[in-house]
Formats: C-alpha cells, structure tokens, sequence
C-alpha cells in the first residue's frame, strides 16, 4: 500500500509543482520546493521516535528473548552438505 500511495504520489507533486512554477515563477517554485523538503526533518525532531534507543519489543515482556524460527528443511540440509566443503560449496 505504501509503495502505491508513494508512487501515486509523484506525478501529483509534479503537476502541482509545474502549476505552481507557471503561476508564482520557476525561482520561487523551486524556494517553495527547498522549504517543503525540511518538514520531514521537523516532524521526527518533534515526534518520540528520537528519544528512542531501541526498537520497542511488540511481541512480549521487554526482559523477553526473540523467539527463534526454524530454517526449512530443504535449506537446513543445503547448509549441512556445504559445511564439508572447502570450496565453500560452489562446487
């Protein structure tokens, strides 16, 4: 979804960056352009995300361990018959 808003996006900026240059002029499209590029910036300095020192853990109690997921078999045997090697298992 992120990726369809992100791509819808641009040709929408474009137009309305190409009605704003023919309206108020090319240099202050472009000086309007600089100063909308420094929101982002404004609203993670503002926002929690800088006090945060780790990535907060949804699965669980924070004293927690990951849980871990088992490879499939297929790569598990793949690994094991590289392991012999010393090619590293290209050959």
């Amino acid at each position: 979804m992120s990726t369809w808003l992100t791509c819808a996006a641009k040709p929408l900026g474009a137009l309305l960056a190409g009605g704003l240059g023919t309206w108020v002029g090319v240099r202050p499209a472009l000086v309007v352009g600089s100063c909308l590029l420094v929101v982002p910036f404004v609203v993670l300095a503002l926002s929690p995300v800088r006090g945060l020192r780790q990535m907060p853990n949804m699965a669980g109690p924070p004293d927690a361990p990951c849980p871990v997921v088992p490879a499939p078999a297929a790569a598990r045997a793949k690994d094991a018959s590289r392991e012999g090697s010393m090619d590293g298992g290209t050959s």
